[in-house]
């Protein structure tokens, strides 16, 4: 059922298996690009510690953990892997403040418009745009975050992982996107 990790490329990202794979492989705790430490500053700044967060791609990190070490007291954690969130249930089962729920980014209906103050996205849109439906499958995701959240404005997003960015096929330009 699941794949070997070596075996997948970077369109696997927006599969489920693929990460289910990868989960089980590698087990362990990983942050992508930054520790919670690191980004407190600007977290900190942006989102009051009573705030419902909704934490998008939560993977195996422990950022959330940390959030609620220093504070925050409402996080909701998605990801596509049902392994991931499996083993963060029950690695954190004691802890109240942290929800665990096996969802797709590009399709979370089950959550009411506007359920949470703030969204944190570390790596998940980075991982979207590595799939050959980038376009679609960021659109997707933006859209359903906008839903759930509300005061932000993004004016322009862009994000390629093409060396030729200026290819229609590898960028995704969302305009007077409003979040």
């Amino acid at each position: 059922m699941y794949r070997d990790v070596s075996s997948c490329n970077t369109y696997n990202y927006g599969d489920a298996l693929y990460w289910d794979a990868r989960y089980i492989q590698e087990g362990g705790s990983f942050d992508w690009y930054q520790r919670y430490s690191a980004l407190r500053p600007f977290v900190r700044n942006f989102i009051p510690l009573s705030s419902r967060i909704l934490m998008v791609g939560c993977g195996n990190a422990v950022m959330s953990e940390d959030m609620v070490k220093d504070g925050y007291e409402h996080i909701t954690n998605i990801d596509i892997s049902s392994v991931a969130i499996e083993m963060m249930r029950r690695k954190y089962e004691y802890i109240p403040q942290l929800k665990y729920l096996q969802m797709d980014v590009r399709d979370m209906s089950l959550f009411p418009d506007e359920s949470f103050d703030g969204v944190i996205d570390k790596g998940t849109l980075d991982s979207l745009m590595c799939g050959t439906d980038a376009p679609i499958s960021a659109s997707q995701m933006l859209a359903e975050t906008s839903k759930t959240w509300r005061d932000l404005y993004f004016d322009h997003v862009w994000r390629s992982n093409s060396k030729d960015a200026s290819s229609k096929q590898t960028r995704v330009q969302l305009e007077n996107y409003v979040v």
